[in-house]
């Protein structure tokens, strides 16, 4: 895992890590300390990327506006499908505006999460990146591989 800051005068990662919880387990954790609040106007954009001489786009690549998102979530399905691997384990569940920090806790990818995304085995980078009034504000990015 790896993670960004583009504009620590609005926000950056205060926690950024993997933990191991157990043989074969691994938890994902972020917190991200936000400066300039409320945040009333967000996007973000997800990209799945497939390793092949370097990482290529692969099935995904969706930017929408974050308030839309949480004001009808259902609009949305292949969106909600990505995102809800992080809402169970975090405080984003609302819609804007935002004025805490933006926290997931001990998030674990396990395979019963990835069921609804057509992936085949290989090596894969999953990427989120955050805008705030169009600007592009933070970026998270998660390695992983899938075998069959």
């Amino acid at each position: 895992m790896k993670c960004y800051d583009h504009d620590v005068s609005f926000s950056s990662f205060e926690l950024c890590k993997l933990k191991v919880v157990r043989r074969g387990v691994v938890a994902l954790n972020l917190r991200v300390g936000l400066y300039k609040t409320p945040v009333r106007n967000s996007t973000i954009n997800l990209a799945l990327y497939k390793r092949a001489n370097g990482y290529r786009p692969f099935l995904y690549n969706i930017t929408e506006n974050v308030c839309a998102f949480f004001a009808n979530r259902k609009r949305y399905p292949v969106l909600k499908v990505l995102l809800d691997l992080f809402l169970v384990h975090s405080n984003l569940n609302h819609t804007c505006p935002y004025y805490d920090a933006i926290i997931v806790k001990d998030l674990v990818l396990n395979e019963e999460l990835f069921k609804f995304l057509p992936v085949p085995e290989g090596e894969y980078l999953y990427k989120l990146k955050v805008f705030a009034y169009n600007d592009l504000k933070a970026t998270a990015e998660v390695y992983f591989f899938r075998k069959d």
